[in-house]
Formats: C-alpha cells, structure tokens, sequence
C-alpha cells in the first residue's frame, strides 16, 4: 500500500485521525481537490464536512450545490482560503505547486494522494481518508466491497468466448488520436472487464497516427460521454485518422462511457467494471450478473 500523504503539517493532523482522537464532524472543513477523492470522502460518510471542491468533482450530484475552487491544474490558493479549510486534500500532480505550498504557509494542513499505480493508489487512499477523517472503519468496509465487486466481475468474464481488443480515446485532433496505453486508468480497467488494451504496446496517455490507429486494429472504441457529442458520436469516431480501417470502424464499434468512471477510480470502480463487461461480453456474455 502507499503512502499517501505529502507535506503534511503532521501536529494539525494528530486531532483529525491517526494517533489522536478524530475531529468532530462539524468541526472540519475540507476542500476537496480531484474528483475520486470527493467520492472517497462522500462514501465514508463525510459529505458533509466538505466546503469546496475543484472542477473535477462532479459525483455525488450534491456537489454541484458547492463552491468551486478551479480546475486542479490550475489550483487558485486565494480560492481556498477563502473558505477557510481545516485540511485541504489533493492529488499529488494538482497545479500550481506553488498554489499548495502557499496553502501550507498560511496554516492549512495539505494531504497529498496518489493516483498511480491505480488499484494500490485506490486502495491507499481510502485507507488514508478514512484515517484522516476518523472513519478507519468504513474505510475498511468500502475496500472489501470493492474486492469482491472487482472478482466478482473477474469471475463473471472468464467464461467469455473471447477478449475484445478495445482502443480508449482521451482526445484527438484532425492528424493524431490520444490513447490509453498500459499504466493508465483506462487501461487497467479494459483488461480488468475482460478486454484487451489495443493500445497496451505504449504507455500512459499518447497520441498515435492513422497508421498506428489501423495497427491497434480495435474492435470497440471508447470515448468519454463528456466528448461523444463534440467528436460528432459514432460517425465522427469513425473519421478518426486511420479508424475507417479497423475492425471497430468496418462495424460501427463506438461507445461512450461516463468521464469519471473511466478516469477516476473511486468508489465506484466496481459499477465501471460491471458496465464495461457488459459492453464488451454483452449480459449474456456474462457467466453470471451482479
């Protein structure tokens, strides 16, 4: 498991979990800065010390009724101080650096979290909200749900008559395609649904060409539903540089599936899962359901 927090001003902490008796709930005020941790905290049943969220926050749906405090690549330290957190808690590639560095300054204890590699990260940081937020044992509970949501669906595709190879686009433009190679969320997720990467040959996010699109020779192509009307749907995929030439292509293989389920590894990583062994297996397809 990692370690999940960085920068830490370890004596404000004492008081919120740990080695020290849990900070009352009214007591806290948490900005909460990338979209799976707000998840994390809701499941544990700490919504309601939550104050502020940046933009990739966007499940639970209440939510959307809270502050905003940017994007969080683009973090406005200002911002957040002017809802006077408690504890502020942040992927660790949020940006500005300097933004969270001027967090700490004035006082604001800053949590740090992890998002690679993606299961061990998941299981880290649930473990750590729960730690921080007095809720140790909720955390535990959250955790072994997802276990046997994630082999439960393991078992469910193993019988399956074949594996889809099944290409994840994150953006493109008219000469290039942005793909989910090895080492990405995305791309865990395909093989832990019963496909396989068609891009598993490279790694992290990265663009391929038309040609390299037709060599990866997808049978199912996935987008998130955030970009599908923007792409032009099923018909814009399929125009796609070197895409009209794959096996997805030839048979209209386009699908589209929520951002944060995709690209965020939260608590409903076992939803994701099923949703995906579904598109790709078909109910049928499935040894057995949920």
């Amino acid at each position: 498991m990692t370690r999940t927090i960085g920068h830490v001003i370890l004596a404000a902490l004492l008081s919120v979990a740990g080695t020290g008796p849990a900070m009352a709930a009214d007591t806290v005020r948490l900005v909460v800065i990338g979209g799976s941790l707000t998840e994390i905290v809701f499941a544990l049943g700490r919504g309601g010390s939550v104050v502020g969220v940046d933009q990739t926050s966007v499940w639970p749906p209440e939510v959307k009724s809270l502050p905003q405090v940017g994007y969080y690549k683009k973090v406005s330290a200002e911002g957040v101080l002017s809802l006077a957190p408690t504890l502020v808690m942040a992927y660790r590639d949020a940006e500005p650096a300097g933004a969270l560095r001027q967090l700490e300054q004035a006082g604001v204890p800053v949590a740090l979290f992890d998002r690679s590699p993606p299961m061990r990260a998941l299981e880290g940081n649930i473990a750590e909200v729960g730690r921080l937020l007095g809720k140790t044992a909720e955390a535990d509970t959250l955790r072994r749900s997802l276990d046997d949501q994630i082999a439960a669906v393991a078992r469910s595709v193993t019988g399956a008559a074949r594996k889809p190879r099944v290409l994840f686009v994150l953006n493109y433009d008219p000469s290039q395609t942005v793909v989910a190679g090895s080492g990405t969320i995305a791309g865990q997720l395909i093989e832990m649904a019963g496909g396989v990467n068609a891009a598993g040959d490279v790694t992290g996010f990265k663009p391929l060409n038309g040609e390299m699109v037709t060599a990866a020779a997808p049978d199912l192509v996935l987008t998130v539903e955030e970009r599908w009307d923007g792409i032009g749907g099923a018909a814009g995929m399929a125009r796609l540089p070197g895409m009209a030439a794959t096996p997805a292509g030839r048979s209209g293989g386009f699908a589209a599936m929520p951002g944060p389920l995709m690209l965020g590894l939260g608590p409903r990583l076992g939803d994701a899962l099923w949703r995906l062994a579904a598109l790709f297996h078909g109910e049928k397809g499935l040894s057995h359901g949920r």
